[in-house]
């Protein structure tokens, strides 16, 4: 009988060291993945303040007004504000090549519109702006890298800053938001191959 508990015991003891070796491993992964998470949204909030654009801390966001981008009910980027727009390419540039984040994040541009003007337009003008602005990113050859996903988004009115009735003109509402996001399993380039 004595054998008997004592193998059983000793089969406890052996489960319960590779659980614990297990859990220990797990853990300081987890623990050193989290470092890097909290690292990589510090940075993020760095990049922004030193840019000064507006923040949306609650969902990660930097909101430009249309305004600084484009001129009113038009998609083509202001030539007067393309040195400011370069300055925020070359920030969002020298925060993706750090730790790899290229690899890890995706960018999210999305287009934005008021109320004014037919619903199917504003979607097809938000388009625009969004795809405007990646354009110019690629301009710079880091963007075109096959390891950066640059995604258009275009809400047109869909997602008001402001809820606003129908043909209002806002400043708020009319913007475009970057979110730079975790990429997932099957990113746009193999959902939509070129």
């Amino acid at each position: 009988f004595a054998d008997i508990f004592s193998s059983l015991f000793f089969i406890f003891f052996i489960l319960f060291s590779i659980f614990f070796i297990l859990f220990s491993i797990f853990y300081f992964n987890y623990s050193k993945k989290a470092e890097a998470d909290q690292k990589d949204i510090d940075d993020f909030k760095e990049m922004v303040d030193s840019l000064g654009l507006k923040f949306n801390k609650d969902s990660n966001e930097i909101i430009i007004q249309s305004d600084i981008l484009f001129d009113f009910d038009k998609s083509e980027l202001k030539s007067e504000n393309l040195p400011t727009i370069l300055d925020w390419r070359k920030e969002i540039k020298n925060y993706m090549e750090k730790e790899d984040r290229k690899k890890r994040y995706c960018i999210i541009i999305e287009g934005h519109t008021d109320t004014v003007g037919e619903e199917d337009y504003n979607y097809n003008l938000s388009l625009a702006r969004s795809l405007s602005l990646i354009e110019e990113f690629k301009k710079d050859p880091f963007f075109r890298d096959p390891d950066i996903d640059l995604i258009p988004a275009a809400f047109g009115e869909s997602k008001l800053a402001v809820h606003t009735p129908d043909n209002t003109r806002n400043m708020e509402n009319r913007r475009v938001v970057i979110r730079i996001v975790p990429k997932f399993i099957g990113t746009m380039q193999q959902i939509m191959p070129q």
